[in-house]
């Protein structure tokens, strides 16, 4: 691990640890210069009564829980007083009515609307001027209790002017109130969010469990903090039987986190947990109301516990990133339930301020976060797969495109090869019969211009009809067939031929425009070195030169060839040579002369037409 990284664990350890232990060690200010109030006589049903201390803390008797408690408060009010008193209650559980002297000037219908298990709220009214009396007065506090499970905390009293009791009252109203009020207003807002995202991602673990959560804390924890006013004071023993669920739910929670598929054996144990608890709802006494909330304080706490060591696991052991994110969150919240707990179970040695409904929207904004890690890294990872779909889309496209060409050059070849089939059998059975009956009749009638005419046709036609025929690679098989036709003939003549194309590299890129062209040099070469020689032994030879490039080569022992003699045959081979990208040269030896036709390893490709 580098020291980055370390240095931010040990600042995320430092925050962690400060949000767990800042509470207990700031205390809010108390008046100055008021009068306290710190010992009282309890009274209960027929109780001669008892004295007590305040803060004051009474826990539910198993045996009979009365409906109503009583605090009776005698003070001395100094004359100097005057008639505007105010008093300040910093911090009480439960709904309160208030009598001076016997006169009541606050009753329990006066009480703010959150007054639950979890909310303590600050109290401050002014006395009644009526009642107020110089010197002993006589306070009656009248807390409602019944057969609840959560004790009852009452502070210290304070009576002064409205000044000196003004910033006490604010300060906790503040944090009892107002900030547990925003808790809940951000707990429920995100909670309905989170709720809402399970319906994308239904099949997630992390998801489902999510939502589940949210939907129970939601209607536990508002139950907890309204749980006092009436009518809702008749729904809470339902709701009660809910806290195994949530401690249940936020361990699968932690397990989501990890990436461990919760087991469904936990979803069986929640509703049966709901159902073994909820006849205790049903029973109106103090014992059925211990049972379900002890029991699910129990799961909540140890569920909190072994979900953190979860999270620190798959955090520290496994290098979850989520867990990572959701360890400080998840070690508050199992503080935070353990302090709780020891906070209620020491009343009144502690003031009654639970610090788990702070943790809650700070906890769902944690995993707010996760979720939209996560979401991050998705859609990274959907731009991955997009640019790579596209990548290999385009790729496809390219192959399709070539197998496309590859098959239209394929279909064009095989209409080509077709075409030219039907070509050379109509030229050989048509006009090829029809020029061998010319000379056959010429022969007869003793016209020898006409037969050495129509020769010279059949000859160029089976020229024209052999290069039809020819693969990539085929000119060794053009030149071989053109040899082939030209030996009789050249034997007739008595002119003795020297072959040779042992010697003469692979040609590509023959098509029969090009073979034609070839041919038609070299018909060219011989013809002229008949006619102008008169040669009577030619020489023709296949070879390699420099720079890639094909020779074939045709040299008599006859006259030199005479360029501007009256014919085109020379510019017609130079022509066709160079739509060849190659070149004839001519040159005069000792016995004869000699024409070299250059070519290129691969001709270029070209219609017949253009050489024709």
């Amino acid at each position: 691990m580098n020291w980055p990284r370390s240095l931010g664990w040990a600042a995320y350890a430092i925050v962690t640890l400060a949000v767990a232990i800042i509470p207990d060690l700031v205390t809010l200010p108390a008046p100055s210069g008021a009068i306290i109030l710190d010992k009282a006589t309890f009274l209960s049903g027929n109780d001669a009564g008892r004295e007590v201390s305040l803060p004051d803390a009474i826990y539910p008797r198993l045996d009979d829980s009365p409906d109503i408690v009583r605090y009776q408060i005698d003070f001395d009010l100094p004359a100097a007083a005057g008639s505007d008193v105010f008093l300040l209650i910093p911090s009480i559980n439960r709904r309160l009515s208030l009598s001076l002297n016997g006169e009541p000037f606050l009753g329990f219908d006066s009480s703010a609307l959150f007054t639950g298990p979890q909310i303590s709220s600050a109290v401050k009214v002014q006395l009644p001027h009526i009642a107020l009396a110089s010197g002993r007065n006589r306070l009656l506090v009248a807390v409602e209790s019944g057969p609840l499970a959560v004790p009852i905390y009452l502070s210290k009293i304070y009576l002064g002017s409205e000044a000196a009791l003004a910033r006490t009252f604010k300060t906790r109203t503040f944090f009892d109130s107002q900030l547990k009020t925003m808790a809940l207003a951000a707990h429920v807002l995100v909670g309905f969010g989170l709720i809402f995202a399970y319906f994308f991602r239904p099949n997630d673990p992390l998801f489902s469990w999510l939502a589940s959560f949210n939907v129970v804390s939601i209607i536990f924890v508002i139950a907890m903090f309204i749980g006092w006013q009436p009518p809702f004071d008749r729904i809470l023993p339902f709701i009660v039987p809910l806290t195994p669920t949530i401690g249940v739910l936020s361990f699968g929670v932690a397990l989501a986190l990890v990436n461990i598929r919760p087991p469904r054996a936990m979803r069986l144990v929640m509703i049966a947990s709901f159902f073994a608890l909820l006849p205790c709802a049903f029973i109106d006494t103090t014992l059925m109301k211990v049972i379900p909330a002890a029991s699910g304080a129990v799961v909540v706490i140890g569920a909190n516990v072994v979900g953190a060591v979860v999270v620190a696991w798959g955090a520290l052991r496994q290098g979850n990133t989520d867990a990572r994110l959701m360890l400080g969150p998840y070690v508050l919240l199992a503080w935070f339930s353990v302090r709780d707990a020891y906070v209620t179970a020491t009343l009144p040695a502690h003031a009654f301020d639970l610090l788990l409904p702070y943790q809650r929207p700070l906890f769902l904004a944690f995993i707010t976060a996760v979720l939209m890690r996560r979401m991050g890294v998705s859609l990274d990872q959907l731009d991955r797969s997009n640019e790579t779909l596209n990548a290999k889309l385009a790729e496809r496209e390219a192959e399709l495109a070539a197998l496309h060409r590859q098959e239209r050059a394929k279909t064009a070849n095989t209409v080509r090869e077709q075409e030219r089939q039907r070509l050379t059998h109509d030229l050989h059975d048509g006009i090829s019969g029809h020029l061998v009956s010319i000379i056959a009749l010429s022969e007869r009638a003793g016209d020898k211009s006409t037969e050495q005419a129509a020769r010279e046709a059949l000859n160029d036609l089976r020229l024209v009809i052999y290069s039809l025929d020819l693969g990539d690679t085929e000119l060794p098989l053009a030149l071989a067939n053109f040899r082939e036709r030209l030996v009789p003939q050249l034997q007739r003549m008595g002119v003795d031929l020297d072959w040779s194309m042992a010697a003469l590299p692979e040609v590509s890129g023959v098509t029969p425009g090009n073979a034609l062209a070839i041919l038609r040099v070299l018909q060219e070469a011989i013809t002229n070195a008949l006619k102008h020689g008169p040669a009577r032994r030619i020489v023709v030879r296949g070879a390699p030169v420099a720079d890639g490039m094909v020779a074939i080569s045709v040299e008599n022992d006859g006259r030199a060839f005479v360029e501007g003699g009256g014919g085109h045959g020379l510019t017609n081979m130079r022509r066709r040579a160079e739509q060849l990208h190659g070149k004839v040269s001519i040159e005069a030896t000792n016995i004869g002369a000699k024409l070299t036709l250059l070519l290129p390893s691969r001709l270029p490709d070209f219609e017949d037409e253009t050489v024709a």
